[in-house]
């Protein structure tokens, strides 16, 4: 599904707000663009609605139901119509009811998002980016949205859903209402493991209440409470109808923080969505457009992880849709139709598990898969494990003594473990003793040229090991302090190795005595990229094999059980920073990757999914041989059985 999320976000100062909105060329546009949803707004971060209300406050300068005309005008083309209300924040509300506001636990203060004006700010001062005062949907403000809800699911067609958004800042509210309902419920307004709890409990029992309004309209409208598709808030999954992965990556960190976190919600089996936005920076950047081939990208990225896709854009006060915007989604979204028949209803093909952590280093040993050119599933216990020849778990995973148990077992059964730092344990031949005094140490293996210890940007644990020792640790004279300190960075290494080993293999485990995964994430350094992939892959037989491609090459394999295909998704578009963003400006052409797939059945044909240009194959035994030519940012490569 092609997805568009119109935010409107609309000052009182602005005049004749929605008065250039044409039905007509609002639905035309969307069409051309192959555009089959799109959200649209009751209530922004100003605090005002866009539709007549009892219960709220229109925006001052318009003079129509801006809503109605929208979702009217959508369904009459068959574009389903999500609607938006704000709840974390609403500028109007914040100052009519400053007690609504949300109290940071420590702070005992307002939660403020960028500087937030008030009214002893001098008016001219320069103000950056988003600045919003925080609300908390417990007390007065819980009724206000219920009512808000109520007047927006009576008044109009809400079969295609409610998108809430900012339903998460921080973890903890103290303001009053919250304060008196922790107290009623014997928890501690001063402890924080209380406050959070509360806070859990209370947004879960909430939400619940808006659903219940919502499926009392339309039982079967999707509800989205945004922000509640993190890796870690699982809880609040229970109350979605589905998961919309919000990631911009130009702004927020690059492009490889999507495909773990699809990975994990692909797992609750709900529908899921990721979604990007058509900005150069980030959301309400007016006049920002980002390259149409990096949107082209992004969308088929997140097609490689079986999501649907959600582009944002901001309308603007005028009403009028912005054709500039709509041809570089419509060029992104033209080659989703040519190619999404073959990306949904399929599962990724691996036996390679991520047990999450819920740490940095999820994201690094992910990063570190991707690069390796290896498609993963994640997991989070031991049930699934017989799935799987491989299981990484990555420096803090929170093991159970039954989860413990079945590891042991996985790995005398011929299963391959790999731990780091704290995941390893005794019953797989590591006895923890201490994590080690100094900041940073070293290692010692030999990685093509480099013979000298090198940085590992993080200590080890001391460990006692069963096995054949693969590398080695150099601790530093000192760690680096005030009172003992050498140069301008870390301290250089010790003559002699420590007597505790860095680098572990015993029979099918294989323990890395550092945090390294997250050292990686943090560092990206490129000699304990190759020491990292170099263990793993000694370790483990591949079912997947691909040389001659780039390391910021991606590819990802799917599986369809129902249609009998496989979907080998192959994408090239190395990022670059400039100025504040990571953005995609080349997409140079790669020939010659060589492909090696296991597969048990007997492939028919392999073609490219948008052309139906056939690629030659060699199938012996149970190995799939493909070479690829003109990869030029996507291919997508449907093997039929």
């Amino acid at each position: 599904m092609n997805c568009v999320h119109l935010d409107f976000h609309t000052s009182p100062l602005i005049e004749n707000i929605g008065e250039k909105f044409n039905k007509e060329e609002f639905v035309k546009t969307l069409k051309e663009a192959n555009v089959d949803l799109i959200t649209v707004f009751a209530k922004c971060h100003h605090g005002y609605t866009y539709y007549p209300t009892k219960v709220s406050t229109m925006h001052p300068n318009l003079k129509f139901n801006l809503l109605k005309e929208q979702v009217d005008a959508c369904h009459s083309a068959g574009i389903k119509a999500p609607i938006y209300i704000t709840m974390g924040w609403s500028q109007k509300d914040a100052i009519d009811h400053p007690e609504w506001q949300h109290i940071d636990f420590w702070t005992k203060k307002p939660v403020r998002f960028g500087t937030v004006p008030t009214p002893d700010m001098d008016p001219e001062t320069p103000l950056y980016d988003c600045s919003w005062a925080t609300l908390c949907p417990v007390g007065g403000y819980s009724e206000h949205l219920k009512a808000i809800t109520e007047e927006v699911c009576q008044n109009f067609d809400i079969s295609d859903g409610v998108f809430y958004d900012i339903c998460f800042m921080k973890d903890a509210c103290v303001c009053d209402a919250c304060k008196a309902g922790m107290k009623e419920r014997g928890l501690d307004p001063d402890n924080y493991e209380d406050a959070r709890k509360y806070y859990r409990e209370k947004r879960i029992e909430f939400f619940t209440e808006l659903n219940e309004i919502v499926h009392k309209y339309n039982k079967d409208a999707h509800i989205f409470y945004n922000g509640g598709a993190d890796m870690n808030r699982p809880e609040y999954g229970v109350v979605q109808s589905h998961f919309e992965l919000e990631d911009l990556p130009t702004a927020w960190g690059g492009y490889d923080f999507m495909p773990i976190r699809a990975k994990y919600f692909e797992k609750f089996g709900k529908f899921y969505m990721g979604m990007t936005g058509k900005f150069h920076h980030a959301w309400g950047e007016f006049g920002g457009f980002k390259n149409k081939e990096a949107l082209r990208y992004e969308c088929a990225d997140m097609l490689s992880i079986g999501a649907s896709i959600s582009v944002g854009d901001h309308l603007h006060p005028s009403g009028e849709i912005d054709k500039s915007t709509y041809a570089i989604i419509g060029h992104a979204f033209k080659y989703v139709r040519d190619i999404e028949k073959y990306c949904f209803d399929t599962h990724a093909y691996t036996d390679i598990a991520l047990w999450m952590s819920h740490t940095e280093a999820d994201l690094g040993a992910s990063k570190l898969l991707q690069i390796m050119h290896l498609e993963f599933d994640v997991i989070e216990n031991a049930n699934e494990l017989s799935k799987y020849n491989l299981v990484i778990l990555p420096d803090k995973v929170k093991l159970s003594d039954e989860d413990k148990s079945s590891l042991v077992e996985f790995a005398k059964n011929g299963g391959k473990v790999v731990c780091s730092y704290e995941s390893g344990f005794d019953g797989l031949g590591i006895e923890k003793l201490e994590p080690s005094k100094y900041d940073i140490d070293y290692i010692e293996t030999e990685i093509d040229e480099i013979v000298t210890p090198f940085l590992s940007y993080a200590s080890a644990y001391k460990t006692k090991c069963e096995g054949e020792v693969l590398a080695k640790i150099r601790e530093p004279f000192f760690s680096r302090t005030a009172g003992h300190y050498c140069g301008h960075k870390n301290t250089p290494f010790k003559d002699e190795n420590a007597d505790y080993p860095a680098l572990v293999k015993n029979g099918n485990v294989l323990y890395f005595a550092h945090p390294i995964f997250e050292s990686y994430n943090k560092t990206g350094n490129y000699i304990l990229q190759k020491y990292i992939m170099r263990a793993i892959e000694s370790h483990y037989d591949r079912m997947l094999v691909v040389n001659n491609f780039y390391s910021c090459g991606r590819i990802r394999v799917r599986k369809s059980d129902k249609d009998n295909f496989y979907a080998v998704h192959l994408l090239y578009a190395p990022p670059v920073n400039r100025g504040n963003v990571c953005l995609l400006e080349d997409f140079p052409r790669v020939d010659g990757i060589e492909i090696e797939l296991k597969v048990s059945e007997n492939v028919k044909n392999v073609f490219v999914a948008d052309t139906n240009e056939n690629i030659e194959f060699t199938q012996i035994g149970d190995i799939l041989y493909l070479k690829v030519n003109n990869l030029v940012l996507h291919k997508l490569l449907i093997i039929n059985y």
